[in-house]
């Protein structure tokens, strides 16, 4: 204790705890009464326990609040765009190289993908900005600043209906381009061409005309490919087809998407085949409308063949057929894109001679039953190079070709006349061409000659 003075019986002091400065009487005395009742009120003072503050502890004292509970519109824009906009933004590029942007959700058609992205996305938005809260006591409904809930709310629609808008202003313009057949001329792809930043479901109105006559009408549907810039459209020609677009009577197609039509030639498009081109015009053209034969005599010098004192005998014959356009001339053209079948028979008299297998053709590929190899190996190419065919024998010559011989007819083989009727069908359609031979001989030697009549 410091003395800082005295005056009139008074003294002053410094407490050494707390610095204050105390006075004092000297030479009075403090009754032991007193005194004690002092300390012992001191004591009682000393010893009242601090207060300290006592925290409950609730069931969420360990659960994370990352946002304060009116958020402002700063915040809200910071935990929209990481939590809102990244994602989504993020899954619509992976979709682009990711299976699974096909599926989608029935009736409204949206993407199934997408909309469960973006309804994650927004509670997951709602919830950092504690909208609402989820808790072991369950969902709670909590709020947060009107400013930052039209900040969540103006983004999610604005990320709503931004490629809407940007569908509009960025598209271009639709347009039809390339006309494709396939290789067996079966169907046509037409191609429609759309720069977007989306894939499009759309539907097209599709009409054909031959000779600017509407021969077959239909709708179809189609997707524009955002990453190609192009839909599909494909129809079969079975669909349409009418009759020959050759040698005068084009087909055209018009196609209407959006209220705006288009017009594309089908005889133009070019097929191409390992060694020969056609056009649409040939792939049109499959109705058979002319039908040829030939019956061809080989009469040569053969011993083992001839009889009797002939010097060249009938040894055998060639029978060739022929199927195609009917252009007037001699012949008929090919018909690569026709499906047909072929009977040939040769007649002696009223005896048949010769019944050729029955030959079935399909986009210029022939076959037939060959029976062991008496009719050729049974394959073979009609209407490619061009509209004759060679019915094979059983044997061959370097200048005849393979040829059936006069020892294996059904008939006698004797001398007469012949006939040869080559027929085509076609579904219900048939058509067919005869021609007539005389077999005779003159000085030892056989004659096969053609004749209009027998």
């Amino acid at each position: 204790m410091v003395r800082m003075g005295q005056e009139g019986g008074k003294s002053d002091r410094i407490d050494p705890i707390t610095g204050a400065k105390v006075s004092e009487y000297a030479g009075e005395a403090v009754p032991a009464g007193k005194s004690a009742g002092l300390l012992e009120k001191a004591a009682e003072q000393n010893q009242t326990p601090t207060p300290v503050a006592v925290i409950p502890e609730g069931p969420d004292k360990d659960e994370e609040r990352p946002v304060t509970e009116a958020a402002g519109p700063v915040e809200a824009l910071k935990v929209v765009a990481l939590f809102g906009i990244l994602p989504v933004f993020l899954t619509r590029i992976l979709l682009v190289y990711l299976p699974g942007d096909e599926l989608t959700i029935p009736v409204i058609g949206t993407s199934l993908v997408m909309s469960s992205v973006f309804l994650i996305s927004l509670s997951v938005v709602m919830w950092r900005l504690r909208i609402f809260s989820i808790s072991t006591s369950g969902f709670a409904v909590t709020g947060t600043s009107a400013l930052a809930a039209s900040v969540v709310a103006i983004s999610y629609i604005m990320m709503l209906i931004l490629p809407l808008i940007l569908g509009v202003l960025l598209e271009g313009e639709l347009s039809v381009g390339q006309v494709k057949y396939s290789e067996d001329g079966e169907s046509i792809t037409i191609k429609v061409l759309q720069n977007t930043i989306s894939d499009r479901d759309m539907e097209a109105a599709i009409v054909i005309l031959q000779s600017e006559q509407q021969v077959w009408s239909s709708t179809a549907n189609f997707s524009i490919d955002s990453e190609k810039g192009e839909g599909e459209i494909t129809i079969l020609v079975d669909d349409f087809y009418s009759s020959n677009a050759l040698p005068s009577s084009p087909y055209t197609l018009e196609l209407t998407i959006d209220g705006e039509k288009s017009t594309r030639d089908l005889t133009f498009s070019q097929i191409i085949w390992d060694t020969t081109q056609w056009t649409g015009a040939d792939a049109l053209t499959r109705d058979i409308t002319g039908v040829d034969g030939l019956a061809s005599g080989v009469v040569k010098e053969d011993p083992d063949r001839c009889s009797g004192d002939a010097d060249n005998c009938l040894v055998g014959v060639v029978l060739s057929g022929w199927s195609g356009l009917d252009t007037g001339a001699d012949k008929p053209a090919r018909m690569p894109f026709a499906d047909y079948i072929v009977e040939a028979v040769l007649m002696e008299g009223n005896d048949v001679a010769i019944a050729y297998p029955t030959i079935s053709v399909s986009n210029t590929e022939a076959s037939w039953d060959s029976e062991g190899g008496t009719f050729g190996t049974g394959t073979g190419t009609w209407g490619e190079y061009g509209s004759e065919f060679a019915m094979e024998g059983s044997v061959f010559d370097a200048t005849f070709g393979k040829y059936v011989p006069r020892d294996e007819f059904e008939s006698a083989g004797d001398y007469g006349c012949y006939s040869f009727t080559v027929t085509v069908t076609q579904g219900e359609s048939q058509i067919s061409d005869t021609s007539y031979y005389d077999y005779s001989s003159s000085n030892s030697n056989d004659i096969w000659e053609a004749v209009s009549v027998c």
